[in-house]
């Protein structure tokens, strides 16, 4: 979803401990089960977050804030310009609360320029989707390929 500020949000209901669900988001093996092909992360408060989405496409920030199990947040960027998004010119920011069953995670990716808002609505749509199933023991199924531009929702660099 696009807040009213341009950020996008997205939430939901993990049936893992935080603890478990906060390593997702700082170990390197873990998050490329469900999000890039490979990561290279420091994770501490300025610490390289850098992961490949597609083969020689690059995303990459560094952490701003990791206190676990509660919360992680990180710049982003892309390190090819035609995306108009420098790497570290964005922030995601991940809560992680106890609920009934497991963790909610609430995700805010904001500081997007207006004419990626829908691009990266629909990457966390489909990479914490591919989270959700990875986190329930399920096969996540093949890892998105191509230019994100060309999926659904997505608009040219």
């Amino acid at each position: 979803m696009i807040a009213a500020d341009g950020s996008v949000v997205h939430e939901l209901v993990l049936p893992r401990p935080r603890q478990a669900v906060f390593d997702f988001f700082v170990d390197p093996a873990r998050l490329s089960r469900w999000l890039g092909l490979g990561a290279d992360l420091e994770p501490a408060a300025g610490g390289r977050f850098r992961f490949e989405v597609q083969p020689g496409w690059f995303c990459e920030g560094a952490y701003t804030e990791v206190r676990p199990p509660e919360r992680v947040a990180f710049t982003w960027g892309w390190t090819d310009p035609s995306w108009e998004l420098p790497p570290g010119s964005s922030l995601v920011e991940v809560d992680l609360a106890e609920a009934d069953g497991g963790t909610h995670l609430r995700l805010v990716h904001s500081r997007l320029p207006g004419f990626l808002g829908d691009l990266h609505d629909e990457g966390w749509t489909r990479f914490l989707g591919r989270l959700a199933a990875v986190a329930t023991g399920a096969d996540p199924g093949a890892y998105p390929a191509g230019d994100p531009a060309g999926r659904p929702g997505g608009t040219a660099p």
